[in-house]
């Protein structure tokens, strides 16, 4: 197990498939970087930007991640379940299949993302935003949306309760798709 600090550094083009008892990524820039494999006891990254990293598959759960802007990244079945994350940015990235399931989302912004298939069950979240993403079926069971706009992302087949529609920010087609949850009946 292997215990690593990276502290104002650009990484570029490596694959990394190690298993880190602790790793803390701090000011640094990593660009395709393929954590292929990888697993973390400990992961903290701050105050960084990643581009064009590869994530797939990769366990991420409990991790904390702060102040990081990530850029055409591949998270496609990455578990972040109770992960923490604060002031993130998602940005033209590939979350498919990917679960947020009881994570903390603090000023996390999604913008132009696949989250096709993607689980956000039961999250805690404050200021969430979704800019042109795909949420085609994804799980928003048990959270709280209030104040949440969804009106530029595709939201069919969400899969959502009741609850968690309070206070959601929609467009008219997307209120009429949601109005079967109501069993309302338009005729």
């Amino acid at each position: 197990m292997k215990e690593e600090k990276i502290v104002n550094t650009t990484l570029e083009n490596q694959e990394i498939e190690e298993y880190f008892n602790e790793l803390e990524i701090i000011d640094s820039i990593c660009k395709k970087i393929n954590w292929k494999n990888s697993k973390f006891n400990y992961l903290e990254i701050t105050n960084s930007k990643l581009e064009y990293c590869i994530f797939t598959n990769l366990n991420l759960e409990e991790q904390t991640f702060y102040k990081v802007k990530f850029i055409n990244c591949n998270f496609t079945g990455t578990n972040f379940s109770n992960a923490f994350l604060k002031e993130i940015e998602f940005i033209d990235c590939n979350l498919s299949y990917s679960s947020f399931a009881t994570a903390t989302l603090e000023k996390v912004n999604f913008s132009n993302c696949n989250l096709k298939e993607a689980s956000l069950y039961k999250i805690t979240q404050k200021k969430l935003q979704l800019e042109n993403c795909n949420l085609d079926s994804i799980d928003v069971f048990e959270t709280n949306l209030k104040d949440v706009d969804f009106r530029t992302c595709n939201i069919n087949h969400i899969k959502i309760d009741i609850p968690s529609m309070k206070g959601i920010i929609v467009n008219e087609t997307q209120a009429l798709a949601l109005a079967k949850f109501l069993e309302i009946k338009i005729e």
